[in-house]
């Protein structure tokens, strides 16, 4: 009973971002980027420019269940603020194809502190907060994505033309 009635008072986020990277290589840059972020690198800082707070950060893969096309997975993560004011959050990282590109999509929820103040203070500025955080978060991180597979390309392309004068 307790569950069910913490989830008809938690807030739901949703952003999404694109990274000029291929799904194929999403997950992997993501893996790396969240890494240092549990070894509390400056990845760990999360949300509006103003008001970063590092935080604790954990996440682990799972079966992609959402997704009808080809089996993949999708990241599970979870922050703490490590204070009270701060709500701790739930969520899922998903990867979709997008052309030549990645849809990085951050979804997921917390509960809002202090009852019936926090759901009020929610509604009038922390659910903005919140959707700033997980923008923040998304935009980041397909910034990663996009800086690994430019770097990526720019050695491979350094390494084609190397064989190429060679040959």
């Amino acid at each position: 009973m307790q569950s069910t009635n913490n989830a008809s008072r938690s807030a739901h986020v949703a952003e999404e971002s694109v990274a000029d990277c291929p799904f194929s290589m999403a997950q992997e840059y993501a893996s790396e980027y969240l890494r240092a972020a549990e070894k509390h690198g400056p990845e760990s800082a999360i949300g509006l420019p103003a008001l970063r707070r590092d935080v604790s950060l954990t996440f682990g893969l799972r079966s992609d269940i959402a997704d009808d096309g080809r089996a993949h997975d999708e990241i599970r993560l979870r922050w703490r603020s490590g204070v009270m004011l701060l709500p701790d959050f739930h969520g899922t990282i998903r990867f979709r194809i997008d052309g030549a590109h990645t849809a990085v999509l951050v979804e997921g929820s917390y509960a809002p502190p202090f009852g019936a103040f926090g759901r009020l203070f929610d509604r009038i500025v922390g659910r903005a907060i919140a959707r700033g955080s997980v923008h923040d978060l998304a935009t980041r991180l397909a910034a990663h994505l996009s800086r690994r597979e430019a770097t990526w390309r720019a050695g491979h392309v350094a390494v084609t033309e190397a064989t190429d004068a060679v040959s």
